[in-house]
């Protein structure tokens, strides 16, 4: 099913739903913000013919040579800071602003947010698009990176985003304090204030994971330093790109938290182990959205750079930390038989022997990775929907993709929000296997962009100039 609207785009704030629309207002910020970054970093007229260049190059680098980037500074020459600023960070503002529109971030007046790997003030610049609400409180934001420059050119469009968020809403004077903190992640937080939301968002695949100690027992020794940071009942906020790494990664991170007593707000709907950690385990939990809201010049600079999307991806764990007053519940056996899933991929055809075809999608519950499968004639999902489920009686798995199977319940399509779809048709729950393996989503997503692949010699790193003329290629 398409990722259709979840909620009227003109009405920002804090919607329920699961990855809602932008509202009008951040649709017009993000058309503006193309004036907004000529403002903030000019160009001349042959740095804009080479900027498609210097994107699709930039891409390349991040995505064939991680090994040569990690840890250090690859925004240092202006060529790609600006292909950064230009590309990477409006699609990164797309994805993050419907991700943050629908949680439930009520910050209070004089609450602390700790931003790690800021980069351009990603996740600021974010929250203020999907949350304007906010903005009238006072928040202190304390933004941590290793490299300067990006940090004070993303302050600069924040203030520039607010202005233009102040004028069309109306919503007074921004009260957010902003404090840049240049220092390494781990020694910059111990002079901070202890956080009530620690966020990171494109920041654990950068990290420099070694291969000495289990890739686990190094995120659960980064969770415990974080989490250290943090108030009594504070919340933490993790997202990565819906790339494989991304998902194990943040999958990691959430396993660590509940051993550490902390309880998963979102995306999961229990506490038990995560399920595409286990072995064999192919795909990853990651949630697909399109590209509605893009801004025309972004999407026309992406056809310029032949990195045309047609969805953006994410992964995201948040987290909320043990209260004395409030303890983080003991995980409880899964119920056998009914509960609600998560939704991790788009819809798919399924055949089956008894019942022909049905409709698929995979999802996370307590009792692990589901089938669900509905009849045809049903109401869709999407990508992020949290529905209701009934496991198959008697309880069998799918031979090919291990799923648990399940039937979508006859109350699924009641969002959150509490929006009413029409009720799906009763589907009878087929008692054969399925005979073809349901097509898996895929996402090309790689610290937050699509990319193509081509022949061209791979580039030793983001230059000042790019000189070579890029080879054109046919689409994936």
């Amino acid at each position: 099913m398409s990722d259709a609207p979840s909620r009227p785009v003109g009405t920002p704030g804090f919607s329920g739903a699961p990855f809602p629309d932008l509202s009008v207002a951040a649709q017009r910020a993000l058309t503006d913000y193309a004036d907004l970054l000529r403002e903030v970093m000019p160009m001349k007229a042959a740095h804009r013919r080479r900027l498609a260049d210097n994107i699709q190059e930039l891409s390349s680098f991040l995505i064939e040579d991680r090994a040569e980037f990690l840890g250090r500074d690859y925004l240092h020459a202006p060529a790609a800071l600006g292909a950064y600023l230009w590309y990477f960070l409006p699609w990164n503002l797309v994805r993050l602003s419907r991700l943050l529109g629908g949680l439930d971030l009520d910050l209070p007046d004089g609450a602390t947010i700790v931003d790690l790997g800021s980069g351009p003030l990603t996740v600021v610049q974010a929250l203020a698009l999907a949350r304007p609400d906010l903005l009238t409180r006072e928040l202190h934001f304390h933004c941590l990176d290793a490299t300067p420059k990006p940090m004070r050119e993303g302050r600069k469009l924040y203030h520039g985003l607010v202005n233009s968020l102040e004028n069309t809403l109306a919503q007074g004077q921004s009260r957010w304090k902003i404090h840049l903190v240049h220092a390494p992640w781990h020694v910059g937080l111990k002079d901070l204030p202890r956080a009530d939301l620690l966020t990171a968002a494109n920041f654990l695949n950068e990290l420099p994971w070694h291969r000495r100690d289990p890739l686990g027992e190094q995120v659960a020794d980064f969770f415990r330093t974080v989490a250290a940071h943090q108030r009594h009942g504070g919340r933490c906020l993790f997202v990565e790109p819906g790339n494989r790494l991304g998902g194990k990664l943040v999958s990691l991170v959430r396993e660590s938290s509940v051993a550490e007593g902390w309880r998963v707000l979102g995306p999961c709907t229990h506490h038990q182990a995560c399920p595409m950690l286990e072995y064999r385990e192919t795909s990853w939990c990651h949630f697909t959205l399109s590209t509605r809201g893009c801004p025309p010049w972004l999407a026309e600079l992406s056809r310029e750079a032949e990195l045309t999307k047609r969805d953006v991806s994410l992964s995201y764990a948040y987290l909320a930390g043990p209260d004395v007053a409030d303890p983080a519940p003991a995980p409880k056996a899964p119920d056998a038989g009914a509960g609600s899933a998560r939704v991790i991929s788009a819809e798919f055809s399924v055949p089956t022997r008894d019942h022909g075809q049905m409709i698929g999608r995979y999802g996370c519950a307590a009792q692990g990775k589901l089938l669900i499968l509905s009849a045809p004639g049903a109401p869709g999902t999407r990508s992020g929907d949290l529905v209701p489920v009934r496991l198959a009686e008697p309880s069998w798995r799918d031979p090919k993709s291990h799923a648990v199977v399940a039937e979508l319940s006859s109350t699924a399509g009641k969002t959150k929000s509490g929006t009413d779809k029409p009720k799906p048709k009763q589907g009878t729950m087929p008692k054969a296997t399925v005979s073809d393996k349901p097509k898996q989503a895929s996402s090309k997503e790689s610290t937050g962009m699509d990319r193509k692949r081509d022949s061209r010699p791979r580039p030793a790193g983001p230059s000042a100039k790019v000189s070579k003329k890029r080879p054109k290629s046919k689409p994936d």
